[in-house]
């Protein structure tokens, strides 16, 4: 791809200008440094900087930067807080990144039972604005306090939600705003709280990985918070604990809402950062949900009854809020406190099982990282989202290991990943799927599958402007 010459990039951010003012456009080299990484540690490169940084406020300014950069044939990259785990926010050519971080309205309209709110407010306080509206907000990512909404939308992530309790947070979202690659604003969707039926064009957008354009405003329908209570199991042995989880879906449980596990000496960390003794053996901690406090009980019992019959060292309701809590936070932030106790940087994959093989899957993934040059040398640490049937094993990877190391590393880690999601027949639900991943859904739907979204992607894209390099793969092997 040809570079814009000096005499272009000067014009390219006059223009932009135009659009913003100056205070909203940024060229320096920190800020497209800040805005061209991702969580993987190694270093950006050069030549792959953004040319430009701009904080748009309106979707109609939106529209305008996409209608520049495709007269100058510049891609646009769309950021929110850089959180994606699967490589999107690490960028293969020079552009225009749109920071989304003044789009940050959240507006309830609570006599139609619904609320707006721009892609750049940040998931924690959408969701405590929910809660002081008796509504529940039905996404929650382990690094809620950070990730914006739109990248979650475009994502169309679960995170600790399991699936089959309340569904995707797309069966939520009644329509959005968005802006094409080409400039056009449209809506999609309904005001009404029944979904479309047949083609509903929000589906292009909510779980689109930011391909077919710019959320710039999304309408969730306001879901009435849920009775909880909080139930806790350990086991001795993972293989029990995985044909516990299989159980309670094979005996018709209900679903509870959350169901999250560690490994033993995983939760061991967790344990000693919150204050607990170390537990007996690997852990499953989980919320059933109700319209009454007496129907959530009754609910966790039933699933009580299944997970006791695969001999847990210890299964009971926890009563006890300040505990749960204590619990919950040394799992949803595990990542970070491994990383703390190490000093290390923390690396996790994310594998799903199906049904019928999670004991398989289970002990396929304690042996994740052996056979692999770089991350059989590591330590392997395990949790996961074990009710979605989700895993993530993870690596310590050292500070001190040269850049083309860490490259090699994230490559290895992904190609893991993608050789049990086949195996399986699975495919992750948390972290969108092209970027470090476009080989596994080419692999997994096959280059018909695959041409098809390059076709839809071509229609509305024809320069393909936006996002550019995410659909192709971006694995950091050059």
């Amino acid at each position: 791809m040809r570079r814009l010459n000096e005499k272009d990039l000067e014009r390219l951010v006059r223009r932009l200008k135009d659009i913003v003012s100056d205070d909203y456009v940024s060229t320096s080299l920190f800020e497209r440094i800040r805005c061209g990484l991702d969580v993987y540690p190694y270093a950006v490169q050069r030549e792959k900087l953004p040319y430009v940084i701009v904080l748009p406020e309106a979707a109609s300014q939106i529209s305008e930067i996409m209608r520049v950069a495709n007269e100058f044939r510049v891609p646009v990259y769309v950021r929110g807080s850089g959180t994606s785990l699967a490589g999107a926010s690490r960028y293969k050519f020079p552009g225009i990144v749109i920071n989304t971080h003044r789009m940050d309205a959240l507006e309830f309209f609570e006599d139609y039972g619904f609320a707006e709110c721009e892609p750049g407010c940040i998931c924690y306080d959408v969701m405590k604005a929910f809660e002081e509206r008796g509504a529940f907000l039905p996404v929650a990512p382990g690094s809620k306090v950070i990730a914006s909404m739109g990248g979650l939308l475009s994502n169309n992530t679960s995170a600790h939600i399991i699936d089959a309790s309340i569904g995707k947070f797309s069966d939520f979202v009644l329509g959005v705003e968005a802006v094409l690659p080409t400039g056009e604003i449209i809506e999609t969707g309904t005001k009404g709280l029944r979904r479309p039926s047949g083609t509903d064009l929000t589906k292009f957008f909510v779980g689109g990985d930011g391909l077919l354009g710019v959320i710039t405003k999304a309408r969730i329908r306001l879901v009435p918070t849920f009775f909880k209570a909080h139930g806790y199991a350990v086991y001795e042995e993972l293989d029990a604990l995985a044909r516990a989880v299989q159980r309670m879906y094979m005996e018709h449980r209900p679903m509870p809402l959350y169901m999250e596990f560690m490994e033993k000496e995983t939760a061991s960390i967790g344990y000693e950062i919150k204050g607990m003794s170390p537990p007996p053996g690997s852990v499953i901690f989980f919320v059933a949900i109700g319209a009454s406090q007496q129907e959530a009980e009754d609910k966790l019992d039933l699933i009580l009854q299944s997970l006791k019959k695969e001999e847990p060292l210890e299964a009971r309701h926890i009563s006890d809020l300040n505990e749960w809590e204590k619990l919950w936070s040394a799992r949803e932030v595990i990542g970070s406190f491994i990383m703390q106790k190490n000093e290390s940087q923390f690396s996790s994959a994310e594998i799903v099982s199906n049904l019928k093989d999670l004991p398989a899957c289970m002990e396929d993934v304690r042996h994740f990282n052996e056979g692999l040059p770089l991350l059989s040398q590591l330590k392997l640490y395990l949790f996961g989202h074990i009710g979605s049937l989700t895993m993530h094993p993870g690596v310590l990877i050292p500070r001190d290991w040269d850049d083309a190391s860490f490259r090699k590393a994230v490559v290895e880690k992904f190609t893991r990943e993608t050789a049990l999601n086949l195996k399986y027949g699975t495919c992750g639900g948390e972290w969108g799927q092209f970027a470090h991943r476009a080989d596994f859904f080419r692999q997994r739907y096959g280059e018909t599958g695959y041409n098809m979204v390059r076709q839809f992607k071509a229609v509305v894209d024809p320069n393909n402007i936006l996002n550019r390099g995410v659909l192709e793969g971006n694995l950091p092997v050059d």
